[in-house]
């Protein structure tokens, strides 16, 4: 199939959680044998059109540049049909896009929305009380409009789609690229250069270190733990590189994508500790795909988190790792303790959890299910 992907705001490659779903969901299509053209935006310094990794990249910008004014880039991607001629149209999700799903539209293409955030109003939305004093409530109109007009919408959660889009939304989880992501890639001598102690336990925290994320719950854990010099604490992403405050460990800053597969696999436990009261939008449901527990499950690594849908069933308590009480940095520390004491615990749960996420949870799986998705749609 002939696959354009819009996803005009991100950069790839990139640090965050949108620019690597973009880079391994165009990249598994076109290893599944498709030719995919990707839309991202326009970097300094990197061709406008370039082919890497099997995809077509396709780099636009648009005035004013802020990303509020994605729906710009229209024009880009109308051209880019008329030469390529898709029998598809993908679109990341984003209540100022509408680029690919509209031209797709316009052109008689059939299409697919990703929706990886809200494209409803959560209870108390500042969002929508603006949108309501305008009286003709425009952003709402506007994301029903992309969700009406694309043929079928993929998402994590029914919940965070209008009701009126979910009859013909499918359910489908993110992943890992599980070829990447490795015990294999376990280094001796990275452990050794980040400090870890000989035989510690590396507990290891990745992404962002927005409050919802849990980094301060991690952080009071780690303190205290600092009586133990068998514990040691890698937390990668944010702000710039430090030693850990008050606690064993560091924050490594924000790292390339590239270095994650064998940084992850130098650890010996997988931490996310999500902190669902500091975004009020995780009211509608935990409708992020954690990227960072699939890459570490991948990686062979045990993971501690929250007991909430879908992290729960993602991650079950004593097969794939265990969990701790949301917001409770003493009991984050009681699960950690309980991995570092117990080898056998952590090597089985480390095995089980690779096997899991291998069999459910791989991008490769996720872009099979896409592609009979994209079949569906396109025939």
């Amino acid at each position: 199939m002939r696959i354009v992907y819009v996803a005009s705001d991100q950069r790839v490659p990139g640090r965050t959680g949108g620019s690597v779903h973009v880079l391994e969901v165009a990249r598994g299509l076109a290893g599944r044998g498709h030719q995919v053209h990707a839309v991202v935006h326009r970097e300094p310094g990197v061709p406008d059109h370039d082919e890497r990794d099997g995809v077509c990249w396709h780099r636009v910008a648009w005035r004013p540049r802020h990303r509020l004014f994605r729906f710009r880039a229209r024009g880009a991607v109308e051209e880019l049909l008329a030469e390529v001629r898709p029998q598809a149209v993908m679109e990341r999700y984003y209540n100022f896009g509408g680029e690919g799903i509209l031209a797709a539209k316009q052109a008689g293409i059939p299409s697919l929305l990703e929706v990886n955030s809200p494209a409803v109003d959560h209870p108390g939305s500042v969002k929508a009380l603006l949108d309501a004093a305008v009286l003709v409530r425009p952003l709402r109109r506007r994301r029903e409009r992309l969700c009406a007009s694309a043929t079928v919408l993929v998402s994590p959660l029914l919940e965070i789609v209008p009701e009126f889009a979910r009859p013909k939304t499918v359910k489908m989880s993110w992943g890992a690229n599980v070829d990447a992501f490795h015990p294999s890639r376990r280094r001796a001598e990275l452990r050794a250069a980040l400090g870890v102690p000989e035989k510690a336990l590396a507990a290891i925290f990745i992404g962002s270190f927005r409050p919802w994320h849990g980094v301060h719950v991690l952080e009071a854990a780690a303190r205290r733990l600092a009586h133990r010099e068998d514990l040691f604490f890698l937390l990668a992403g944010g702000g710039p590189a430090a030693e850990g405050a008050g606690y064993r460990g560091r924050r490594l800053g924000s790292l390339p994508y590239e270095q994650m597969p064998e940084l992850v696999a130098s650890a010996d436990a997988g931490v996310a500790p999500y902190d669902t009261r500091r975004l009020r939008q995780l009211r509608l449901g935990f409708y992020w795909s954690p990227l960072k527990i699939f890459e570490y499950m991948a990686s062979g690594l045990p993971t501690v988190t929250i007991p909430v849908p879908p992290l729960g069933e993602i991650v079950r308590p004593e097969q794939e790792g265990l969990h701790f009480r949301e917001g409770d940095p003493a009991d984050l520390a009681r699960a950690l303790e309980r991995l570092a004491d117990d080898p056998l615990l952590r090597g089985r749960l480390g095995r089980q959890a690779r096997a899991r996420v291998v069999e459910n949870y791989s991008w490769a799986r996720h872009c099979e299910q896409l592609e009979q998705v994209l079949r569906g749609i396109a025939s």
